[in-house]
């Protein structure tokens, strides 16, 4: 259940921050560019280098700056947007980076998105972060969708 917890590290760790206004899920690639995207989330949400840590290794926040830098880190790189709603469209493309079988599961990953983007999301941005990301994962298991492991 763990790795299900944290796309959004698994996301942070397969980001390019191009710039904090123009990140999308398609720059994957650039560790540099996603450590100092980390690094500003830290900062802006008082997080500590365990709960970073905690991301990077896929592990659930253990306390809500942990749920807050997975949700600036979503932010920069639009997964949700700035208003705590997710982006269907980005969350496809991230999906699809990240899954190691992505070319036989398009369907099923447009399916998630929708089935996770329309589920009843709390007002708190990073709680609300925390309970897409949950969704997503529990949906890519029962798809049998694997994610690829970036180190």
């Amino acid at each position: 259940m763990s790795r299900l917890v944290c796309l959004g590290l698994m996301l942070a760790v397969c980001l390019v921050a191009v710039s904090e206004s123009e990140s999308k899920p398609q720059d994957a690639s650039n560790e540099e560019h996603v450590a100092e995207a980390a690094n500003e989330c830290k900062t802006e949400t008082g997080a500590t280098d365990e709960d970073v840590e905690l991301m990077m290794k896929h592990e659930p926040s253990a306390n809500q700056e942990g749920k807050c830098l997975r949700a600036c880190m979503m932010k920069k790189f639009k997964i949700i947007e700035e208003d705590g709603k997710p982006s269907t469209e980005h969350t496809m493309e991230m999906m699809k980076l990240m899954s190691e079988n992505a070319e036989e599961k398009e369907d099923a990953i447009t399916e998630i998105a929708d089935t996770c983007a329309a589920i009843d999301l709390p007002e708190d941005h990073c709680d609300s972060a925390d309970a897409y990301l949950k969704c997503i994962f529990e949906h890519m298991e029962k798809h049998g969708i694997t994610m690829r492991v970036e180190h």
